[in-house]
């Protein structure tokens, strides 16, 4: 009898929160994919937005680039959309953010196994965790928007080009390897990199490669060359982004 009050009275504080619209922002959690006997652990964190408006909420997928300390490698953030801006972007446009973080191993690299291959073991992650949260929280797990900085951003298109049916768009930037299309998907797309960002790893003449392969199959992609910068993030590509997914959630909108 004890466990079923303190069930109804748990309920009662979800189902009050929903009402009132309080945000929901979770603890960081973690899942183990287990890859050729090696466990791979993902962080992810998940923001919902402050008003529910009836329906799902689509997904933007945020995933960053290869943080170190030192000469080591680190778990990336899974706060690479969390600033205010970027929630902003997620209320205003009754959207969910998902900051996934992964630990980049480098053996992995040459194999095509290391978690920028979704169709190997991350995506598998991906998706567990959208299956996870969408028994917990008001959210589409078939529709998703992805943003990728730099192996966050192969990651990103690599997903799209293997899920295009649940991914709508892409904002990926600095991307250090492409698997070109063979195909046309409907999923759009909208690529930066620097004009600098060419040297040791050539991600310019990459995206540049890319791009063209996407518009002969008739992909919209949109590539924009940052002047005067080398392999890093700015704000002005962080808003990019936000403005191409507005576009393209505010269209969708219209048009239904």
């Amino acid at each position: 009898m004890w466990t079923l009050m303190r069930i109804i009275f748990i309920w009662g504080i979800i189902t009050s929160a929903l009402i009132l619209n309080i945000f929901f922002v979770s603890a960081q959690n973690d899942i183990t994919i287990d890859y050729e006997g090696r466990p791979q652990r993902v962080t992810y964190d998940l923001y919902i937005p402050s008003q529910n408006l009836g329906h799902p909420f689509p997904v933007l997928v945020c995933v960053g680039g290869l943080p170190m300390e030192g000469d080591k490698y680190i778990q990336s953030d899974t706060h690479e959309c969390w600033d205010e801006s970027w929630k902003k972007l997620a209320d205003e446009s009754h959207l969910a953010i998902l900051g996934l973080g992964f630990l980049f191993i480098p053996e992995d690299w040459s194999k095509k196994a290391s978690y920028q291959y979704p169709q190997v073991w991350s995506g598998k992650a991906l998706l567990g965790i959208l299956k996870k949260f969408s028994k917990e929280y008001p959210i589409d797990p078939q529709e998703l928007y992805l943003f990728g900085i730099s192996a966050g951003a192969q990651f990103s298109v690599r997903f799209a080009q293997m899920r295009p049916d649940l991914v709508k768009a892409v904002a990926a930037h600095a991307a250090g390897g492409f698997d070109l299309p063979k195909k046309f998907i409907p999923t759009k797309f909208l690529l930066t990199v620097g004009e600098l960002d060419n040297k040791e790893i050539t991600r310019l003449e990459m995206a540049t490669q890319f791009a063209e392969a996407c518009l002969k199959v008739g992909i919209d992609l949109r590539l924009k060359i940052i002047p005067g910068i080398a392999h890093r993030q700015t704000e002005e590509q962080n808003e990019m982004s936000r403005q191409f997914f507005t576009k393209i959630l505010n269209g969708k909108r219209y048009k239904n």
